[in-house]
């Protein structure tokens, strides 16, 4: 029985594909003038409207990045409080990833290369930064699109310039705040070593000032380095900015792409709205009636009895 049906639903195929065929054949005109019209107005957008887009790109490796965020537990032990408080902090690639997008870094580079007179704002400029990190690695690769060319190169430079120096000043604040714990710490244990009764105590609270004392330097020299430089480090700057907007080839290709299957859509959307009877085929297909006969015009009667003349 399935051998007998698939020659009638071949038959059937062939049909319905002579039926879409003939339908496109009676739109050509339409099916070829419109993806035709919608490239044309592509290349011209592309080619005199849209202004083109720049791209420099500067990359940066983070050289001390955590996998994922530490937790520190809590310990009595003075050693280990003394490692947790002079320690600098250590972030993920997501964390550098997000804090380079962030409104306080893009305020510190629009102060530094004076863009608010041109209406540059934190936000306008956050939306021309791309930041992102391969998987399984440190470098972090920030890109910046400008109309500009050498506008993008200077400000991806100064935004890696501003990015140390901004994690440089965070560490020194969490130093800082580290030196007056330790600090705040001695105090308190002074005033336990002047009430100290017994001699061991005395010794317990004297080597506990020689550590806070050994954290409070080694705080200080950690300090005062270049936190930032330590942390990141430029591997590529911008050097030169490349075009990458618009893509003129692809633009004119996806339009006349999209303007055929819009020509295709109303060809059909056309031939289905239209319910008038034109030919034979129609009287059978809308009135469900067999067809009698035709007349044929009174042209075409012209020309059989006189001629084409």
């Amino acid at each position: 029985m399935p051998n007998q049906n698939t020659p009638a639903g071949i038959d059937g195929q062939e049909i319905d594909l002579r039926v879409y065929i003939q339908l496109l054949k009676k739109r050509r005109a339409l099916v070829v003038l419109l993806p035709l019209l919608a490239a044309l107005v592509s290349a011209i957008l592309s080619f005199f409207v849209l202004k083109p887009v720049y791209e420099a790109k500067t990359v940066l490796l983070v050289t001390q990045a955590a996998d994922k965020l530490q937790t520190t537990t809590r310990s009595n032990d003075p050693d280990d409080l003394l490692n947790t408080v002079s320690r600098i902090p250590v972030l993920t690639m997501n964390t550098y990833v997000g804090q380079v997008k962030s409104d306080e870094l893009m305020r510190r580079v629009i102060e530094q290369m004076g863009l608010e007179p041109y209406g540059f704002t934190p936000r306008s400029l956050a939306q021309q930064v791309k930041a992102s990190s391969a998987k399984d690695s440190y470098l972090l690769e920030v890109s910046v699109s400008n109309h500009d060319p050498q506008l993008a190169v200077d400000i991806a430079n100064t935004l890696s310039k501003e990015f140390i120096g901004s994690i440089t000043e965070r560490n020194q604040e969490v130093m800082d705040r580290s030196v007056a714990f330790l600090q705040q710490q001695m105090e308190e244990v002074r005033k336990e070593l002047d009430a100290a009764t017994t001699q061991s105590e005395r010794d317990r609270l004297q080597g506990m000032l020689t550590l806070l004392s050994e954290g409070i330097t080694k705080t200080q020299i950690t300090r005062s380095f270049d936190l930032g430089s330590t942390s990141v480090v430029i591997v590529s700057p911008a050097m030169a900015a490349v075009r990458v907007k618009p893509n003129k080839q692809m633009n004119i290709a996806v339009a006349f792409l999209l303007g055929l299957l819009a020509a295709v859509a109303l060809a059909f959307a056309l031939e289905f709205l239209d319910n008038t009877i034109k030919n034979p085929e129609d009287v059978a297909r809308h009135l469900d009636l067999p067809v009698m006969g035709t007349i044929p015009s009174a042209d075409s009667r012209a020309r059989t009895y006189y001629g084409s003349d």
